[in-house]
């Protein structure tokens, strides 16, 4: 059975192309911008989306799996939490900076955030991601 050109063209509407992406602006869950999507990663096995690429002027790329993706719509991409981005300031529980995220480390079967490699003036550090007790304009991390 053949669908008609105008039948095939709707449906074509539907889906959309990896291309469409690029470039794309990501949104975190309360409209700030996080960046701009540069690559789109396929799953080999499952030939799914795992995740996206994203810059943001003047910091490293970073991943973020599917399971942060909210929605697509014309003005880029919205997700439904805050991401931790490279860059992000850490404090502790007492609000007392700490230092920048420079790494993010991720489980490579899973996606999962596994630890933080956080930089301050003198040293640098790795925190599990247990640690991690809150998300926002800062990074809150429980020392010990």
């Amino acid at each position: 059975m053949s669908l008609k050109i105008t039948e095939q063209k709707t449906q074509l509407t539907k889906n959309c192309y990896l291309e469409d992406f690029i470039g794309k602006t990501v949104f975190d869950s309360k409209g700030q911008n996080c960046g701009k999507i540069k690559s789109i990663l396929i799953d080999r096995q499952k030939f799914s989306v795992s995740g996206i690429l994203v810059k943001k002027r003047f910091s490293k790329e970073y991943f973020l799996s599917q399971d942060y993706f909210e929605e697509f719509a014309e003005s880029g991409l919205t997700l439904n939490s805050i991401p931790i981005k490279p860059g992000d300031k850490v404090a502790d529980v007492d609000g007392k900076n700490i230092g920048r995220v420079v790494q993010i480390n991720l489980n490579s079967e899973t996606n999962k955030l596994e630890s933080l490699e956080i930089k301050s003036k003198f040293k640098s550090v790795i925190i599990p991601s247990e640690r991690i007790i809150a998300v926002g304009d800062k990074i809150k991390i429980k020392l010990f």
